[in-house]
């Protein structure tokens, strides 16, 4: 456990050169992707930076939102704020204890906030998307010390995307 005897999980989609983002959205639309991340997520507390939660317009249902922001006056109806990472895990404690996976806190973006957070994440649950979108917002290089735990292979009905669920383990 990295932090307070809770696990720290990275939740993301990426392509094939770790794009997560491309103009402040998703750069393809999965819909088994986006149910895998709602089991994962659900009854759970999510972190998140700022633009991650204007891109998606609202906050999360069902899930105890924070967003970590360096503007001190920002503000969004339904959501926790925190200026600093640190600041978010610690105050985001006892929201963890008191949800329905009380062991662990799901780290769902931007690029900024996965770099900040990888050395102190225990697993990661990433969804490898078989495209190549040339997009601005990037997840940082898997280190060496995780290993592949689970992998599952699928192909979207509706788009014909491959993709990978794939988790990894410290």
């Amino acid at each position: 456990m990295a932090f307070k005897n809770f696990e720290v999980v990275h939740v993301v989609a990426m392509d094939q050169q770790n794009c997560i983002g491309k103009g402040n959205d998703l750069p393809w639309h999965i819909s088994a992707d986006l149910k895998h991340f709602k089991e994962i997520t659900q009854g759970g507390v999510v972190l998140m930076g700022r633009k991650t939660l204007e891109s998606m317009g609202r906050a999360l249902p069902k899930r105890v939102n924070w967003v970590i922001t360096r503007d001190t006056s920002w503000s969004f109806d339904t959501v926790r704020t925190a200026h600093s990472i640190e600041e978010a895990l610690q105050l985001a404690t006892a929201d963890v204890l008191a949800s329905e996976k009380p062991n662990s806190i799901f780290i769902i973006g931007g690029g900024e906030i996965f770099k900040q957070t990888i050395d102190i994440a225990d697993r990661l649950e990433l969804t490898h998307v078989e495209l190549d979108v040339q997009g601005d917002a990037h997840y940082p290089a898997v280190p060496a010390e995780f290993q592949k735990t689970a992998s599952e292979k699928h192909i979207d009905d509706k788009t014909g995307i491959a993709f990978e669920f794939a988790t990894y383990q410290k």
